[in-house]
């Protein structure tokens, strides 16, 4: 479940990010990312070191902007605020949103687990 709801949230994520550049920019980019990646639009969230590998060589040091701002919604939409750590990469931002569901998660078994008896 919360494996779904992160491929959810970083799929909007990315695709909210990319209409910042305008609608036309964010098409060419899935097609491009398909056609000549063969990494389709679905399968982002699933691949996301394949997406930013492809991102960077779409895009080079531009890259770090467009990564960043994904970043930004993808913690917005968990209610964590990003803040920049040293040797921290794309997928490592990532990694802790997953992390952070995961717990999520556990916490809200645990609160059903305890309120069973009541």
């Amino acid at each position: 479940m919360q494996k779904c709801k992160f491929n959810c949230l970083l799929a909007k994520a990315v695709d909210e990010s990319l209409s910042f550049l305008g609608e036309s920019a964010k098409y060419s980019i899935y097609f491009h990312l398909e056609y000549s990646f063969g990494l389709r639009r679905e399968e982002i969230p699933k691949r996301p070191e394949i997406f930013a590998e492809k991102l960077e060589s779409l895009f080079k040091d531009g890259s770090i902007y467009i990564k960043r701002l994904i970043l930004k919604r993808l913690y917005e939409s968990v209610g964590l605020e990003l803040k920049c750590k040293r040797n921290y990469s794309f997928l490592d931002y990532i990694d802790e949103v997953k992390e952070f569901l995961s717990k999520q998660g556990e916490k809200k078994v645990k609160e059903r687990f305890l309120n069973c008896g009541k």
